[in-house]
């Protein structure tokens, strides 16, 4: 009987888990969205430039929707694109 009673402690401890690691994966994307729009305005206002960093966003998120860990590489990669050609722009 303790050992239903302990396998139910543990799925319900794992299913905790995957919810908080979700929640934890959108509340950084959120940032590296925010992140996105402040470097895009960075550029001098380029609207059509900032509207390219969106689209890729967006595709990088799509293309990598089932595998969080690599999204958010490609993601902060893309990031790391930005902030150099902000710094190229001064």
């Amino acid at each position: 009987m303790s050992d239903i009673v302990s396998k139910l402690r543990l799925k319900e401890m794992a299913e905790e888990d995957i919810y908080f690691a979700k929640q934890d994966i959108e509340l950084i994307e959120a940032l590296h969205k925010k992140k996105l729009v402040r470097l895009a305005k960075c550029n001098g206002g380029e609207k059509r430039r900032a509207k390219d960093f969106e689209k890729r966003f967006k595709s990088l998120t799509e293309k990598n929707k089932r595998k969080p860990r690599k999204r958010l590489h490609a993601i902060r990669a893309l990031l790391d694109e930005i902030q150099a050609a902000c710094r190229r722009r001064r």
